[in-house]
């Protein structure tokens, strides 16, 4: 998914820890494996974003590690449903406001003490949500699909992490559309809109928006929506 496009992209750069959350860490061990920038290093931790204590732990252990703060947190993760409202079952939109939306919220929480301790300096900590254009309520009419769990689930973290924003004056908080990328949910969706597969790389994709979240500043960029690069915004 887009989250290990993220991690591929920092992970071949110097100088940098990265910290990859996963949900099944004894599945996921070849991330310490694999080729990386002089002098960077990987740290696993057990996040499931359908768990309401996990981003606790990992901070818990991440402290036991000795990490005292971090730069950037990217929140990538992501589920999809297709339902009309009708059809929609109760505890299916549960799971995905869960995943895509309160899961933000909780990162958030689990993250910001150490966001706190990062340098102020190169623009201060960030705090990155890989949002999606279907959670745009300006232009829903171009996506007349039954995916309203998913579309209000992004909609509405969207609202809060331009909260988080207005909330922290040192803080650069972002909403990143990615674009239709190729990932396995984005090739479903992909083929439920009656293309092939996505139109976007996940590496392309992964490099615009690290574009975005290492060049953005408070001042010109934070607590906005942004369309797959920098210059292009996307309305809410």
């Amino acid at each position: 998914g887009i989250g290990r496009g993220m991690f591929d992209h920092y992970v071949a750069q110097p100088s940098n820890t990265l910290i990859a959350a996963v949900r099944d860490t004894a599945g996921s061990q070849g991330l310490l494996t694999v080729p990386k920038g002089q002098g960077t290093k990987v740290i696993l931790v057990k996040i499931d974003s359908a768990s309401k204590t996990d981003a606790y732990d990992a901070i818990t252990s991440l402290r036991a590690q000795g990490i005292d703060h971090v730069d950037v947190v990217i929140s990538a993760a992501g589920v999809a449903k297709l339902n009309t409202i009708e059809d929609m079952p109760l505890e299916e939109y549960e799971e995905v406001l869960m995943v895509n939306a309160i899961s933000v919220m909780v990162l958030y929480k689990a993250t910001l003490p150490l966001l706190r301790q990062a340098d102020r300096g190169n623009g201060g900590p960030r705090f990155a949500f890989i949002s999606a254009a279907g959670g745009s309520l300006n232009e829903m009419p171009k996506y007349p699909y039954p995916n309203a769990s998913y579309a209000s689930s992004k909609a509405l973290a969207n609202v809060l992490v331009v909260k988080m924003g207005m909330e922290n004056e040192w803080l650069v908080t972002l909403c990143i559309h990615p674009g239709l990328v190729q990932t396995d949910m984005g090739n479903a969706g992909a083929q439920a809109f009656g293309l092939d597969k996505a139109t976007l790389t996940l590496e392309e994709s992964s490099k615009n928006t690290a574009h975005i979240i290492d060049n953005a500043t408070k001042e010109e960029h934070s607590e906005k929506f942004f369309n797959e690069t920098i210059d292009r915004i996307h309305p809410w």
